[in-house]
């Protein structure tokens, strides 16, 4: 039995494997969101310019509550101009590397 964070992750890679087209649009689409939210210990919220964004991948990792730099991630290419995803290669547990924990 596979814990929360690996499930959503086998999934993830599934409906990627099913539909890449969606799923890296879905990924990429943030939402404007307050400061409240932004604010939120666990919800990942990036500023773009002086607006808050919220998108999937940031609430996901809120859900999970890991650290600051989330549980779950994703490789691929990004447009360096937009920072949006052109193609993701897969989804990724980034707990197997991570580096905002401190021994």
């Amino acid at each position: 039995m596979s814990d929360p964070i690996s499930t959503a992750v086998d999934l993830l890679n599934d409906v990627l494997e099913r539909d890449p087209k969606a799923i890296t649009k879905l990924i990429n689409m943030r939402i404007d969101c307050n400061e409240q939210l932004a604010n939120h210990p666990t919800v990942q919220v990036h500023k773009f310019d002086d607006v808050y964004r919220v998108g999937v991948l940031g609430l996901l990792n809120g859900v999970f509550g890991g650290g600051p730099s989330g549980d779950i991630g994703a490789k691929g290419k990004i447009n360096p101009n937009t920072g949006e995803f052109t193609h993701i290669k897969k989804f990724v547990d980034l707990r197997l590397d991570r580096l905002d924990i401190l021994a």
